[in-house]
């Protein structure tokens, strides 16, 4: 046994525990080389946080713990990115039919004072102008008419559109679901995934995040957590280990026994 090692022994339990927030269960299983009720990530965790808080070189401890486990040290879990969707209202095709129409009728109108013209270019000639102005009055009403309409068209457009947008944006903001784990300090926590039943754990002092549609069995090193759920933060300030249960957007503590029952008899 080395000195830094005897040295945490001196220390004693209780100190360490209150020190580091690990569970004294833990922290007297370390101390007297007992390695079964607990994990290789617990394992080496633990370690790491007793040589930062007392400043002690524990190697040997270490080969201990892979003698025991086997293999090297565990390498920490990845956070999972998000992705964001991005929606495109499809742009509106302009009608362009009643500008042709009018073009049409301009064009009709010339027609006629052509040929008037050549039938007598004297006595048509009061003629022709009562035409001319005529059709320069009809093309001004029917291009003030059209475009009054097309503005018209293109303001009902815009405010459809925008309401379409204004309503997919609260649809979206109102299904939107999240569970995020927000540690006070350095914590330990196991997390089952109740479709499955496969376990996951992660030593972390960082904020990371759960998939909120499924149900989960957490196990926590102890107590000092925080849970932002859909937008609500739920506190919690305990030194013991804690269980939860996360299902239907809800977070419930949980006793060990009830724990126990819905991992299916197994205590981790």
């Amino acid at each position: 046994m080395n000195e830094d090692f005897q040295k945490l022994k001196d220390i004693g339990a209780q100190k360490i525990h209150e020190a580091t927030h690990i569970s004294k269960q833990h922290v007297q299983s370390i101390l007297n080389e007992s390695f079964e009720n607990m994990s290789k990530v617990q394992f080496f965790g633990f370690i790491s946080i007793f040589e930062r808080e007392f400043h002690v070189n524990l190697d040997d401890l270490k080969e201990r713990g892979k003698e025991y486990f086997g293999g090297t040290m565990p390498e920490q879990e990845e956070e999972e990115d998000k992705e964001a969707k991005v929606f495109v209202t499809p742009a509106q095709k302009k009608n362009y039919t009643k500008l042709y129409i009018v073009i049409a009728a301009v064009i009709f109108l010339f027609v006629a004072i052509f040929t008037l013209s050549n039938i007598s270019s004297s006595s048509n000639d009061a003629i022709i102008e009562s035409l001319d102005n005529n059709s320069i009055e009809m093309g001004k009403q029917a291009l003030s008419t059209d475009t009054n309409e097309s503005n018209l068209s293109l303001v009902n457009s815009s405010d459809e559109n925008l309401s379409q947008v204004s309503e997919e944006e609260a649809e979206k903001k109102a299904v939107v679901k999240s569970l995020n784990v927000i540690p006070k300090v350095k914590l330990w926590m196991g997390y089952i995934d109740l479709s499955d039943y496969k376990k996951y754990q992660k030593l972390t002092s960082k904020e990371f995040s759960l998939d909120p549609d499924k149900e989960w069995l957490l196990s926590l090193g102890h107590g000092y957590v925080s849970f932002e759920i859909d937008g609500k933060l739920y506190e919690y300030n305990e030194k013991k280990n804690v269980k939860f249960l996360y299902k239907d957007g809800e977070i419930e503590k949980i006793s060990a026994q009830e724990f126990k029952r819905l991992n299916r008899g197994n205590t981790w």
